[in-house]
């Protein structure tokens, strides 16, 4: 159920549509900043910069 909330986030995050506090309550994380800890240590980079990482792979 973890695995499959974080993987919804990174399809939230990477649509760009939502900021990273709305794609943690989004997906059920009661903290951002728990949401973030998880995000880091599944995908190994916190979402902003993940979201960010995707924003910059859209527009080049």
């Amino acid at each position: 159920m973890h695995d499959y909330r974080l993987e919804q986030a990174q399809q939230l995050l990477a649509s760009g549509e939502m900021n990273v506090s709305e794609v943690a309550s989004a997906t059920g994380f009661e903290s951002r900043s728990y949401f973030s800890i998880a995000f880091r240590k599944k995908f190994g980079m916190n979402p902003k910069d993940y979201q960010m990482q995707c924003k910059r792979t859209r527009f080049a």
